[in-house]
């Protein structure tokens, strides 16, 4: 064997590699223009329904529950309107730079967002810990906020100046306050959004709004920890500030903080302190069924205008080779019917009188001939594969066996159909 054919095996990775590429750039690319309308949606509902609550203006942000989901629709295919969109499937299919540009913009998003959180971890490794009402917490001398990180495993941490310096009632919602932030879940809608803003990083806003959305989850943090540790608005203000005076934020953003440092912020969260409305349990419950029963509406209907994971192809088509290299189309249907190959255990054999009466009058009955049928496509220009065979021209017999492999059973094909 030459060298060749041992690396056929990585050509062929390269392959599947390379349309990954083509496949995902394309969609994720889409996906990245279509979020400027859907931030902008976002943005406007946000300022429409601020004075309605913290629970329904945090709820606004589901609106990017489909963002990534839309690079199948079947519109880019069927109006005028997406050919910038279907351009920039052709640049990427076309230009390696482009599709490898795009995913590599993603990979540094990823790496940076990794270091962030790896030097985070190594920070809280060896932190000393006290406990507070059954909760185990980390002290770390950094003049830092209040936060909780972790995903599987989240850590309530908080500077040491302010458990030697404030009272166990204002500990006591510190903790709290962290504890709400797990326990709603804002630590996964953090690191959420921050793989939506690497998938769609040529949308810049997304990193900017990532603010906005801090503060609504912070606005909701706030109601729900003065509601359950029994302290009116004034108190928990009163102690918020006196927690604040003790440090302040500069070595590192964790993923949920209990204040900012610039004053703006700052003001404007005390001003929705003040502003604390006692709310009701059901209605912040519903707002919460609405908004998850919406995200699934809308992810059904993304679905149902979407084009399917791959589409069969049915029908065949017979083509002539002429001189080893054109080959000229003889016959094609997108029906089975009249189909010239019988399949058994041993393979497949060509049904002679069968495919001499799909030959047009004027063409040649000697010759090379082969026939497509079968196999699937991805979406419309991006990946597919049919089965073919090949064969001289077949005699008068009833039938003549020819080579066959299915393409559906290389592995490959079948990692294609699962993307």
């Amino acid at each position: 064997m030459s060298v060749w054919s041992y690396a056929a095996p990585f050509r062929r990775l390269a392959e599947i590699l390379d349309f990954c590429a083509v496949y995902f750039a394309t969609l994720w690319g889409r996906c990245a223009v279509l979020s400027f309308p859907i931030l902008g949606i976002a943005l406007l509902l946000r300022k429409l329904v601020w004075k309605r609550g913290p629970f329904i203006k945090g709820a606004v942000w589901a609106v990017f529950v489909s963002a990534p989901f839309l690079g199948k629709l079947r519109v880019f295919y069927e109006s005028r309107a997406c050919l910038p969109l279907i351009l920039w499937q052709s640049w990427c299919s076309g230009y390696w730079p482009v599709r490898y540009g795009y995913l590599l913009g993603i990979a540094v998003g990823v790496i940076l967002s990794y270091r962030r959180r790896a030097k985070l971890r190594r920070i809280l490794r060896g932190l000393p810990s006290e406990e507070i009402d059954g909760q185990r917490i980390f002290l770390c001398d950094a003049e830092v906020s209040p936060f909780a990180t972790g995903l599987l495993f989240p850590k309530i941490v908080i500077p040491k100046i302010a458990w030697e310096h404030l009272n166990k009632s204002d500990l006591q919602t510190i903790v709290l306050h962290e504890r709400t932030h797990i326990r709603l879940g804002h630590l996964w809608i953090f690191f959420l959004w921050d793989v939506l803003c690497s998938l769609l990083w040529v949308n810049p806003f997304l990193r900017f709004c990532a603010g906005k959305l801090r503060e609504d989850m912070e606005h909701i943090c706030d109601a729900v920890t003065i509601r359950q540790s029994g302290r009116d608005a004034l108190s928990y203000g009163r102690a918020l500030l006196e927690s604040l005076t003790l440090f302040q934020e500069k070595t590192f953003s964790p993923a949920a903080f209990a204040g900012g440092t610039a004053f703006d912020e700052t003001k404007e969260r005390f001003r929705r302190v003040r502003d604390y409305r006692p709310y009701s349990r059901r209605n912040a419950a519903a707002i919460c069924v609405c908004m998850i029963a919406l995200s699934f509406a809308v992810l059904s209907a993304i679905q149902k205008l979407s084009l399917p994971r791959y589409t069969e192809l049915s029908g065949f088509t017979v083509y002539q080779v002429s001189h080893d290299t054109e080959f000229v189309t003889v016959y094609q249907t997108d029906s089975d019917g009249g189909f010239p190959l019988i399949f058994d255990g041993n393979g497949a054999k060509i049904d002679v009188r069968a495919f001499r009466a799909l030959l047009p009058d004027e063409a040649p009955k000697d010759g090379l001939y082969g026939i497509l049928w079968g196999g699937f496509l991805k979406v419309p220009g991006i990946g597919g594969a049919m089965n073919a065979v090949y064969f001289d021209s077949p005699s008068d017999g009833a039938a003549v066996s020819v080579e066959f492999f299915d393409v559906n059973d290389l592995l490959y094909v079948q990692l294609i159909k699962l993307l």
